[in-house]
């Protein structure tokens, strides 16, 4: 007897070839990728004690656009120091274990033969454009003072 699978909706969900854990291994090596590539930086790179003029917007208005302290960020993450990751920059800090979780749910999906798009839809995507636009106009204010980067560069 033939079972379908339903995917989060109730729909049946139309199967890839075949599963199998052999077919997560792509997402896994993507997520080991980017650690890898990130404990690297770790390595030979501190944000907080060399400075290094990487955002040309910042560079030439003064504005904190939503990536200014990324690097610091995902620093202070791998240094096991979530406060300051999460004040370096907010939105990097939440969006990590975000995807984090898609490269799980893309694994698992994979590992049961179950197709995955890939590509966001335009409505997620037009909600993370309309929040990043928010961060960067609210971490340029003075009242969202909290939002700014931080830097102890020649401090």
């Amino acid at each position: 007897m033939i079972t379908a699978v339903r995917d989060g909706h109730g729909r049946a969900a139309p199967r890839t070839s075949a599963g199998g854990a052999r077919r997560a291994l792509l997402p896994l090596a993507v997520g080991i990728a980017g650690l890898s590539a990130a404990g690297a930086v770790q390595l030979v790179f501190d944000p907080f004690r060399t400075h290094l003029p990487l955002c040309l917007l910042h560079q030439l208005t003064g504005l904190d656009c939503p990536g200014c302290g990324a690097i610091r960020a995902v620093h202070s993450l791998l240094a096991g120091d979530l406060l300051m990751a999460l004040r370096s920059n907010l939105l990097i800090t939440l969006a990590i274990p975000s995807t984090a979780i898609g490269l799980g749910v893309w694994a698992v999906r994979r590992a049961r033969g179950l197709r995955t798009q890939l590509l966001p839809s335009r409505t997620s995507l037009l909600v993370l454009a309309g929040l990043a636009l928010l961060f960067t106009v609210l971490r340029n204010l003075p009242a969202f003072w909290f939002l700014a980067p931080i830097s102890y560069v020649g401090g």
